[in-house]
């Protein structure tokens, strides 16, 4: 029996050293981001790529705290925190996780401060692992400083699980307190910004025309349902999350309503008190003045973010929810960190940017574009069949080639993707490498320098928000001229 131990552990090591030889590319955390409510299936796409396959260390060795087995079960250890923390972890990052983590929950933690493998420590982020004294978990959401994770396993008690039909998976508030966190998405908290989990008075009415819409005991999913709301028109007198707190005494998904045009909200009466009912759904200026607001694809924290809008002036073509649209890029802003533009102000607010204004005093007011100091990245293009789009995004149409060896200028970067400066088409970074130098500025807090280009390589410690120069790129990554030391281009913008 103890042979039989002795070479399971042993085949164990084996596998962990030799399964992660395929490498998957990093994706965009911010835009993908989903959060993660129920256990994937055996037989879906995502189950099979991260969660029942060999990839997964506890999932081929059954390894866990005893190295016990459930017969026919397929090992407990198909179940439990480690074996599903590991799974969703592999999901987010796109890649399975660091095979170093193949040990007990309990030493999760140590592994990767010794190792030097992720950013860590005190504070909860969305997407980080939980590590508790002897559990794992997925932070999902952080509402109000209340975290939610996704977790498999047993709740606590003193006797732990004698079949593997006693393991189950949830998603809610933890069931162990005093955890540490494993921040691996480089350490960047894509879901806590100053327009997150604000509650806040309104007073406006909508319209429900859905069949059979949830009302919740608070603002989300996680919240019990008190049954469904009948369609016709309602009162709103406060907004969280996208969501709304209706006369009925509950709240609903406002993305499932209609806003009535003529009801007054003192959501936006910063921005549109002095204007009428009928003018806030005309074309108006807005000016934003606070650092890496969130855009939305839709009106509501509900939506997925499209990264961060600049400080300056921009015109809004519609209102909805106390969000507005932006006519630069058709992504929403929540309009209580905005305020409305004058429409007797000078021409030099006429032109919406999507550029912060370099300026730093009233003696140099001029509207010309010369006042403004941009750099320009110019890359070559290294591999052949990159596509131009007309998005920063694999998901916006296709318009085209460019030729593989030639050298074209960059106007700006956003997500990891460049613009042309010649037609205003995107192609992505990763097939690129840097003609010259550039500078380019970070607004993220805390990302990750790494030792080489990809997040396979060893941590270099955090860059500071700041300008800094790249003096090369390669995968989607740049070399900053200060340290050598590389960055992700998703997290830098032109300066």
């Amino acid at each position: 029996m103890i042979k039989k131990k002795v070479i399971a552990a042993v085949l164990c090591l084996i596998m962990t050293l030799t399964v992660f030889a395929p490498q998957i590319t990093e994706r965009s955390y911010a835009a993908n981001f989903t959060i993660r409510t129920s256990l994937p299936s055996y037989t879906s796409t995502i189950g099979k790529k991260y969660y029942y396959t060999n990839d997964n260390i506890y999932y081929k060795c059954n390894y866990g705290p005893t190295l016990k087995y459930f017969a026919k079960k397929g090992g407990y250890v198909r179940g439990n925190c480690t074996w599903y923390a590991y799974g969703r972890a592999s999901e987010l990052l796109g890649k399975p996780l660091d095979q170093r983590f193949c040990r007990n929950a309990s030493m999760w933690y140590s592994i990767n401060k010794k190792g030097k493998i992720y950013p860590y420590g005190n504070k909860p982020k969305v997407g980080a692992i939980a590590c508790y004294s002897n559990h794992v978990a997925v932070v999902e959401k952080i509402v109000n400083g209340k975290v939610y994770v996704s977790e498999s396993g047993w709740r606590v008690g003193p006797k732990k699980p004698t079949s593997a039909s006693q393991i189950y998976f949830h998603y809610g508030t933890p069931w162990y307190s005093n955890a540490r966190y494993i921040y691996i998405l480089d350490g960047k908290d894509i879901g806590s910004t100053s327009e997150t989990d604000e509650t806040k008075d309104v007073s406006y009415k909508v319209k429900i025309t859905a069949n059979s819409l949830n009302m919740r005991t608070g603002p989300g999913t996680e919240y019990s349902s008190k049954g469904y709301v009948k369609k016709g028109t309602y009162s709103v007198f406060k907004e969280c999350n996208g969501w709304g707190y209706l006369n009925t005494g509950c709240w609903v998904s406002l993305k499932y309503t209609t806003k009535i045009e003529n009801s007054s909200s003192s959501s936006s009466s910063s921005s549109s008190s002095s204007s009428s009912s009928s003018s806030a759904w005309k074309n108006y200026k807005v000016k934003i003045t606070v650092k890496d607001l969130h855009m939305r694809k839709g009106p509501g924290t509900s939506y997925k973010t499209a990264g961060y809008v600049k400080p300056g002036t921009y015109v809004i073509t519609s209102e909805k929810n106390g969000w507005g649209k932006l006519s630069t890029n058709g992504y929403w802003v929540k309009l209580s960190y905005t305020k409305k533009v004058n429409e007797t102000t000078s021409s030099s607010t006429s032109k919406p940017s999507t550029k912060p204004s370099t300026g730093t005093s009233s003696s140099s007011s001029s509207s010309s574009t010369n006042s403004v100091s941009k750099s320009k990245m110019n890359v070559k293009v290294t591999a052949s069949g990159v596509t131009m789009r007309t998005g920063a995004g694999s998901k916006y149409k296709s318009k085209g080639k460019v030729k593989k060896g030639k050298i074209y200028s960059i106007k700006a970067v956003k997500n990891g993707w460049g613009q042309l400066s010649s037609n205003g088409y995107w192609i992505s970074l990763k097939k690129t490498s840097l003609s010259g130098k550039t500078k380019v500025k970070i607004s993220a807090r805390d990302l990750n320098m790494r030792a080489g280009a990809g997040i396979k390589y060893k941590s270099k410690g955090h860059a500071k928000k700041g300008s800094y120069t790249l003096k090369a790129i390669k995968n989607g990554w740049g070399q900053l001229s200060s340290n050598g030391y590389w960055v992700n281009l998703k997290y830098i913008k032109l300066v």
